[in-house]
């Protein structure tokens, strides 16, 4: 006769093979297939429940739902890409020519006419936030994925709730992961005060009820349809450099006034829309623009894991392949994977000056041990490698040649290209271009360059964490 144990050990072996066909099948990557395949037949007792609930990379209850939301709103959303398209930046005036095929990779079109501002460090960032979230009129749409119940989270709900007692619509979406400090305790009090919050959580359905690693990462704010912010903050006092354990907190957000702004919110209104079922009653005529002269071109690209193509992925290639003679890039977490490593490796041999600005001190230990195994497949002269000293640098930011900049949320790792909800700013425009090249100047002066090598200068037990660390990439 079987015994129990042997039952269960039988069960789970089965299990462990079923969820091996599974990988085969919804994985992308042939090494995240292999990985998992071996490690569901082989180990099944750890494999299993790392599977379901790290293994999955397309998000299914949220394509349903856009899905939904394309069919029972089209009107909506055609007239709304009409009014943009208006705005339309011509392609003979994106800067460099190839930027232009990111309109394919965004689904949105370079919009011309618009103002941007960097915001540089928190400050900046919450005080314009702030002084435009007191001169609305109509709507405030916010969106963060880190948001404390401390001094600037609460700072921020009451700037809405004000406005909320003026009849403004205030809608402030969270993610129920990076949010947790938003109880529902503290939700009922700013509801009571007339703040709509929401938040946003990959367990909507059955399909997906173990999907916890689906993160919504992107952090935006948007004022009457009119100024939009974008960019790597999140709400909290360390954001503010207030946390004595990093000090300065290095981070950059961008302030958006034009057409562009409307493709943020169509971005918040598709979140919202996911969290709350509710079509917003937003402002979506574009306002007058600022005067070609003047103007500046950029687009929103959003990503996330429902996806048809990996769009952070797609970005990211082909932004590198775009570079001829300048490639600065700025991540708190750079864990790429072989794509992306072979094309900085092809930017430098084909001259380009490729520089990377990483964190000298690290929020996420095993990111940052990984790093170095990563960064020593980098060793190229033309590849400088530089560890920002003057606090914790969190901004995500890239500049190529003299005419094109993206600021936003999406990071060098596996999270941003596959399992986050992220967001970018890609900027033509030659006068952002070059105060985002200022930006980094000012930031290399405050880093110490420490080359690809620099894993062969750790200790033993680091360089065996670091490459144990590389293995764990894909769940990064």
């Amino acid at each position: 006769m079987i015994s129990t144990f042997s039952l269960v050990f039988i069960l789970v072996e089965l299990l462990g093979i079923a969820s091996a066909i599974h990988a085969l099948f919804t994985v992308r990557t042939p090494q995240g297939t292999v990985a998992w395949v071996v490690g569901l037949v082989a180990f099944p007792w750890l494999g299993l429940p790392l599977y379901w609930f790290f293994g999955s990379r397309r998000f299914e209850a949220h394509s349903r739902v856009m899905q939904d939301k394309l069919r029972t709103h089209a009107d909506l959303i055609h007239q709304v890409r009409t009014e943009m398209l208006a705005f339309q930046l011509a392609p003979e005036r994106i800067e460099p020519a190839p930027a232009a095929a990111l309109a394919s990779i965004a689904g949105q079109e370079f919009l011309r006419g618009n103002r941007l501002e960097l915001l540089i460090d928190g400050e900046a960032t919450f005080d314009a936030i702030l002084a435009e979230i007191a001169r609305a009129t109509h709507s405030v749409y916010v969106q963060f994925y880190i948001v404390r119940n401390d001094g600037l989270g609460r700072r921020l709900l009451e700037a809405l709730a004000q406005k909320a007692s003026e009849g403004v619509e205030c809608c402030f979406l969270i993610d129920s992961f990076g949010g947790a400090a938003i109880t529902p305790r503290v939700m009922r009090h700013w509801r009571d005060r007339g703040v709509r919050i929401a938040a946003f959580s990959a367990l909507s359905g059955w399909r997906d009820r173990w999907r916890l690693n689906f993160r919504n990462h992107r952090k935006n704010v948007i004022v009457d349809g009119r100024v939009g912010f974008i960019g790597g903050h999140n709400v909290g006092d360390e954001y503010l450099g207030k946390n004595p354990k990093y000090g300065r907190w290095r981070d950059t957000h961008v302030r958006v006034e034009g057409p562009t702004a409307l493709q943020l919110q169509m971005v918040f209104a598709a979140d919202w829309y996911f969290a709350v079922g509710e079509i917003l009653d937003a402002h979506w005529q574009p306002h007058d623009p600022v005067p070609d002269a003047a103007g500046q071109g950029a687009l929103v690209l959003a990503s996330g894991p429902s996806d048809r193509h990996e769009r952070c992925t797609l970005f990211f290639l082909h932004v590198i392949s775009m570079a001829r003679h300048r490639l600065w890039i700025a991540s708190p977490y750079f864990v790429p994977d072989e794509g992306i490593l072979q094309a900085l490796q092809l930017a430098a041999i084909r001259g380009v000056d490729v520089r990377i600005l990483l964190p000298m001190k690290p929020d996420q230990y095993l990111v940052w041990l990984a790093s170095f195994a990563l960064l020593k497949e980098l060793d190229h002269p033309r590849i400088h490698v530089h560890r920002f000293t003057a606090g914790f640098l969190h901004h995500k930011a890239l500049v190529v040649d003299e005419g094109f900049a993206a600021i936003g949320t999406k990071n060098f790792d596996n999270r941003s290209f596959r399992l986050n909800f992220e967001i970018t700013l890609a900027v033509s425009d030659a006068r952002f271009a070059a105060e985002v090249a200022t930006m980094f100047e000012r930031d290399f002066a405050q880093s110490q360059e420490v080359g690809p090598r620099a894993y062969d200068a750790l200790p033993f037990h680091q360089k065996v964490g670091a490459k144990a660390a590389r293995l764990l990439a894909p769940i990064l």
